[in-house]
């Protein structure tokens, strides 16, 4: 995406559709003559105020005809979003009103701008910088208040102060390294060089700190994966219905009614999961049950929790051990279903088990008794939903420094082995240029992280995710 930064550009910014109010936005030098040109104040005015709203009518100066009753403020640069002069109009949120206006703008002068065009140039500006301008999406695309205060914590700086701290001292390593190499007969009054591998490596452990919160932040952006396996007809589907309180997925008494992968959303105490309902695992009866069976274990190393389902009205069978050994090595829950009928498993006893590590014994601080037909035991499975979450944001302290971005996260990995190829090279004392190399790899690595060395199709491609209008 090219951005002139003398065009004046105009979109609508409120969301698509009907609604009591929408919102105009124009940013450029003629955002300002452009808005006067169209817009007639109820009260006659020399000269309009910044960053005042002002009740007027939108109209057409070709036929003199008004278009809106509307709000119309005037900001001027520099303290503007763009840093630009801005203007705004909040009309009544009709779309051929808004539609009308935009057009009234682009005659002016003005162009339609292309996605994300504003916060482009407020990050070109310099009045944010790259990693903040990512999480003004991410504030526009949260739909949990865990996502909304992981994105406020970026937008505010918080991430990009860590990595700016980070940046700074590997700026400081590299000037002195680059001082002993070009005045190596000098004697320079720097710090000893034994030390250095020490410096480097506190700065790779804070990085690396970053990236190992990158799975909790991807659950918080993406959703905690909870996965929904057992064999057929324990009630995996009916459970899902019963979590998500409607009828999401087919429930018969046939074997093997669930052939594809069946997903919804819940919220619990403000964190989003979603439940995948899977097909049965057995030895496949056709080919498509055959697939279903295949996906469902294709799907088991990725998901974050597994909802491991028993029929406790049934003796446990060699079936479910099987669905045991397929998920053993994930967080398992182990969920008895159907408790609305005489048991056949004994919670405490775990009949067919005989201790040596395997199936229910193995996850007895983890099970828990539920039906699925009459909710008995749901809203402590949630609970159990919860606590099986590794960590939740506010649970701790600098919980708000997630890694929620998969590129920032692939950045932060190739700028921690720089720093890690740098402290072997200090530590063995290896050729001094070669550990410079590696701390300008490292500081062109963070940089790619607030925009100071990130390349233009970067850019352009993360630009390119965002709404015309911001």
């Amino acid at each position: 995406m090219k951005t002139d930064q003398d065009d004046t550009i105009c979109a609508i910014s409120s969301a698509a559709g009907v609604g009591g109010i929408g919102v105009l936005r124009m940013s450029g030098p003629a955002a300002h003559a452009i808005l006067k040109a169209i817009f007639r104040p109820k009260k006659r005015r020399r000269s309009f105020a910044s960053h005042r709203l002002y009740l007027g009518w939108v109209f057409d100066p070709d036929t003199n005809s008004d278009l809106d009753e509307v709000f119309a403020v005037f900001i001027k640069a520099p303290r503007t979003y763009t840093r630009a002069p801005m203007a705004e109009v909040y009309s009544h949120g009709g779309s051929a009103v808004l539609k009308a206006i935009l057009a009234l703008m682009m005659r002016q002068g003005a162009r339609l701008a292309e996605p994300g065009e504003f916060t482009k140039r407020a990050f070109l500006s310099g009045r944010i910088d790259l990693a903040q301008a990512e999480s003004v999406l991410d504030i526009i695309e949260s739909e949990s208040e865990s996502e909304l205060a992981c994105a406020l914590a970026h937008v505010r700086g918080l991430l990009s102060a860590r990595i700016n701290a980070a940046k700074q001292e590997v700026l400081t390593l590299l000037a002195e390294v680059e001082a002993e190499i070009d005045f190596p007969d000098e004697a320079l009054d720097l710090p000893p060089e034994a030390g250095r591998a020490a410096r480097v490596e506190a700065v790779r452990t804070g990085i690396a700190r970053l990236i190992s919160s990158y799975d909790e932040g991807r659950a918080v952006r993406q959703g905690v994966s909870v996965l929904i396996v057992g064999r057929t007809n324990v009630g995996k589907s009916s459970l899902l219905n019963a979590l998500v309180q409607r009828d999401r997925a087919i429930v018969t008494p046939i074997a093997g009614t669930t052939r594809d992968l069946v997903e919804d959303t819940i919220r619990i105490k403000g964190v989003k999961f979603t439940l995948t309902d899977t097909a049965g695992l057995r030895p496949p009866g056709d080919a498509i049950e055959s697939e279903g069976i295949a996906r469902v274990r294709e799907r088991i190393p990725e998901a974050d929790i597994i909802l491991w389902v028993i029929d406790a009205s049934e003796t446990y069978t060699c079936a479910d051990e099987e669905v045991w050994h397929a998920v053993q090595d994930k967080k398992v829950i182990a969920v008895l279903n159907k408790a609305d009928l005489p048991p056949m498993i004994d919670a405490g006893d775990a009949p067919g088990i005989d201790g040596d590590g395997r199936g229910l014994a193995a996850i007895a601080a983890s099970r828990i008794n539920v039906s699925a037909l009459t909710g008995s035991g749901i809203d402590d499975l949630k609970q159990m939903l919860i606590g099986a979450c590794a960590s939740l944001p506010g649970d701790r302290e600098g919980a708000a420094l997630l890694i929620t971005n998969v590129r920032h996260k692939d950045v932060l990995v190739k700028a921690e082995a720089a720093l890690a190829r740098a402290g072997r090279c200090a530590e063995k004392d290896g050729p001094i240029a070669f550990f410079a190399f590696e701390l300008k790899d490292a500081l062109r690595r963070l940089g790619e992280i607030t925009g100071e060395t990130c390349a233009v199709d970067v850019l352009d491609e993360i630009f390119s995710r965002f709404c015309i209008g911001k």
